[in-house]
């Protein structure tokens, strides 16, 4: 179907294809699979490998044709918004599960579906990205391979021919090298040796691993890396501001002697340290209701959204930040709850008020 969709204030004519299984109760929340197709394609069909399980399992597949350029995935601002578009229309109009909300592509389809799991992470309970891989590129924003922290608690499956383009593969397998640093709660990349710009899907056990897949919309522990203004959410933790040393775009500091001695391997390392030493990081932790501690790194402000629980001592809260204990105090805010709702459109995550700090 062709739908309206506005994206970055435009109206784009987006051709959606909406796979609903015959289990689908609309009285029941439903998981939802959104994948996303290769380099001159569309969405049609795109519903064909996930059918099976989505028959059994009562699963909603969402597979959006690209309505701009269709040249390969150009990591930009307004595909990102257009993915997201697509989702909310959907969100929208069937009955999902917003904690079980998983993302696949292939090959451009890939690239998109890291790209959004490393910048809006908590939107997500799995990504199984294909043959396509994160971003080392230092131009026009589009190195995401510094945001990898963001989807460590992500369950991840990443399918990928190991005879592929070498600078793809090399680029996959470092960002999996780079992940382990973060403890991943379960991701794992998973190569075909006799194949290239390919793979096979039955290598995985999808329903079983689907089966336990299920996002936490209030995770004890909230990371949030960015470099970027509009991208500074992670579940009910948000970067309010960044200090002067925060660069999306920046030149990296060395002698050209000395970067062009390194190897190539080195070199990408060099730049994704580079970048992630240019990332505003927070994490929070909640402690128990109404306490929490803070580590800021090059963040000025936080928001934290806060539940029932936390105003159960009369909204007092207690936020250990570095050496200090900050006594704030919170009063359920409608509005709060009202302008979440109508953004995130999350019967999961309904907070009742905010705080700011410091």
């Amino acid at each position: 179907m062709q739908v309206p969709l506005s994206v970055q204030g435009k109206t784009e004519m987006t051709e959606l294809w909406v796979y609903v299984p015959a289990k689908y109760d609309p009285h029941v929340r439903a998981p939802l699979m959104v994948t996303f197709h290769g380099t001159g394609g569309s969405g049609q069909g795109m519903h064909l490998l996930w059918q099976s399980l989505a028959d059994e399992i009562g699963m909603l597949v969402l597979a959006p044709s690209e309505a701009g350029e269709n040249t390969g995935y150009r990591f930009s601002d307004r595909e990102r918004a257009a993915a997201l578009e697509a989702l909310r229309w959907m969100r929208r109009r069937f009955n999902v599960d917003e904690n079980r909300i998983y993302v696949t592509g292939i090959s451009r389809g890939g690239h998109l579906c890291w790209d959004l799991v490393l910048r809006f992470p908590d939107l997500f309970a799995a990504a199984a990205p294909c043959i396509g891989s994160p971003r080392l590129s230092l131009t026009g924003g589009q190195n995401n391979m510094r945001y990898l922290e963001n989807a460590a608690a992500l369950p991840i499956r990443d399918l990928q021919g190991s005879k592929d383009d070498e600078k793809l593969v090399a680029s996959v397998r470092l960002a999996f090298e780079l992940l382990r640093a973060f403890h991943p709660t379960d991701a794992q990349l998973i190569e075909f040796q006799d194949r290239g710009h390919d793979f096979d899907p039955t290598a995985v056990d999808w329903k079983a691993w689907l089966g336990g897949a299920v996002r936490d919309p209030w995770p004890a522990r909230s990371v949030r890396c960015s470099a970027a203004k509009d991208e500074n959410r992670a579940a009910w933790l948000e970067i309010a501001g960044l200090d002067k040393h925060v660069e999306e775009i920046f030149r990296p500091k060395i002698e050209q002697g000395e970067f062009l001695a390194m190897d190539e391997s080195a070199q990408w390392r060099f730049f994704v340290k580079e970048a992630v030493e240019r990332n505003a990081r927070v994490v929070a932790h909640r402690r128990e209701p109404g306490e929490f501690s803070l580590e800021l790194t090059r963040a000025t402000k936080v928001r934290l959204y806060l539940r029932p629980e936390d105003l159960a001592n009369g909204g007092k809260l207690a936020i250990h930040l570095r050496d200090k204990v900050l006594q704030r105090r919170a009063r359920p805010d409608a509005k709060v709850l009202l302008e979440q709702f109508a953004e995130r459109f999350d019967r999961s995550f309904l907070p009742v008020a905010q705080v700011e700090v410091p």
